[in-house]
Order: structure tokens, then C-alpha cells, then sequence
């Protein structure tokens, strides 16, 4: 189940409408989704798993080895997404992506849309495993606890 978020979804629907591109990140998925609408000859838009980076220009370098050939993005526009991964499709957001590319007859960015939403999800499912397991993660309470009474 998601946390209490206030996240205007129908504002995120709105920008996808619209945007050239735009960077979903997810907690506590390292990686980033990349949604690229942009078009040129030959080339239509993009979707990307990309890695995570320290600084702003790397992050271009990310984008411009993915979509070779498009100009650098003046600006990025990202999207903190403090829910699960699943959430993007039962809250609609993935609809509002496949249309668009619909409309723009990019049918082939949408399985490659849907291959890496499937992605995002194993790979939220393993850090959970991760997390849960304590594998690179360091606990706030010790598996056991000395000198307790009563049980």
C-alpha cells in the first residue's frame, strides 16, 4: 500500500499531454524513467531506464547517449514519485503516456514503454527483497536485544 502522498496526478496528466520529455524518479528505485516525446526523421519518441548520476551534467550525458541525435535539453523537467512503481499504472499516469504515443503512432514506444514499466517493477521488488533482508542496508534496531525482560 502507498503512504499518505498529495501528488496532483491530474497535473502530472496534463504536463504528459505536453511536454517534450520529462524524468520520473521513484523511491527506492535507483534508476530513472525517461519519457521522450520528441520526434525527428526517422526517430520517434523515447522511453529509457536511465542510471542514477551526481550532477546535472551527467544527467544530459544520460539523455544525449539515449537519444542520439536530439539537441541537449535546455531544461529537465523531473518528477519526484514518492509512491510505488504500480501506482503509475492505477493511478491512470501510464494511460495518459500510451495515448499520447498513440496519437502520435508510436506503437513501438509503447511496448517498449510496458517492457520497462516491467523492469521498474522487478527491480522495485528486488530492492524491497534487499531492504527486507538487510542486504546493503544497515538496521536502526538489532536482530535481537540483550537484558530484555518478559519475553
Amino acid at each position: 500500500m502507498d503512504g499518505s502522498q498529495n501528488i496532483d496526478v491530474d497535473g502530472l496528466r496534463t504536463s504528459l499531454q505536453s511536454v517534450e520529455h520529462l524524468l520520473l524518479r521513484f523511491t527506492p528505485v535507483a534508476e530513472r524513467l525517461l519519457l521522450d516525446f520528441r520526434t525527428r526523421e526517422g526517430t520517434g519518441p523515447g522511453v529509457a531506464l536511465l542510471p542514477p548520476v551526481d550532477s546535472f551534467a551527467e544527467r544530459l550525458r544520460t539523455i544525449e547517449r539515449e537519444r542520439p541525435g536530439f539537441p541537449r535539453p535546455k531544461r529537465i523537467h523531473v518528477v519526484n514519485w514518492p509512491l510505488r512503481v504500480a501506482s503509475l499504472e492505477r493511478l491512470g499516469v501510464l494511460e495518459t503516456v500510451r495515448n499520447r504515443l498513440a496519437d502520435m503512432d508510436a506503437f513501438d514506444t509503447i511496448g517498449s514503454l510496458n517492457e520497462t514499466y516491467e523492469r521498474l517493477l522487478e527491480i522495485e521488488r528486488e530492492e524491497t527483497k534487499r531492504a527486507i533482508e538487510g542486504e546493503g542496508y544497515h538496521t536502526i534496531w538489532p536482530a535481537e536485544t540483550r537484558g530484555r525482560r518478559g519475553g
